[in-house]
């Protein structure tokens, strides 16, 4: 009971979250590009978000919150500006050979299924959030009006 109280609780503040109006950041471009790998079930999307000018040395970027998923950010700094990346990608359940004996032993090769973490924030399909620290507190900001890029095909 204790258990549910908790998990329903950190939903509820993350879903009713307050977004912040200013952040201390200022973002030149947001997009996003799905990918697909040669191999079959290979696929995902990249999420940019390109950002003007030096980011403070107090703020930590976390997570992107997109399309019903969220993903570790990964601020990546160049000579010209400073990018944050995140890479969702979709995980096919119906690809894997699953082992069923009735001997256990035989079922120890089976990998343990993974499951994406949930979005708690209803969100368009061109709208993302961004989770980031400040001296230990956490905020979230609202990128709007995402544009999507033409796909990545890789070999």
């Amino acid at each position: 009971m204790a258990t549910s109280l908790i998990i329903f609780t950190l939903f509820t503040h993350c879903g009713s979250a307050q977004f912040d109006k200013n952040p201390p950041f200022t973002i030149n471009r947001a997009y996003y590009q799905d990918w697909f790998g040669g191999q079959p079930e290979s696929k995902g999307s990249f999420i940019y978000i390109e950002l003007a000018g030096a980011v403070s040395n107090d703020i930590v970027f976390d997570s992107v919150f997109f399309k019903g998923e969220v993903t570790k950010l990964d601020l990546n700094t160049t000579t010209s500006m400073q990018v944050l990346k995140g890479n969702f990608i979709s995980i096919s359940h119906n690809d894997r050979n699953i082992i069923m004996h009735s001997d256990p032993k035989e079922e120890m090769v089976n990998k343990v299924r993974v499951t994406p973490k949930q979005n708690p924030f209803e969100l368009l399909d061109n709208e993302c959030v961004i989770s980031y620290f400040i001296k230990k507190k956490k905020h979230y900001f609202k990128v709007e009006n995402l544009k999507k890029e033409k796909p990545i095909y890789y070999p």
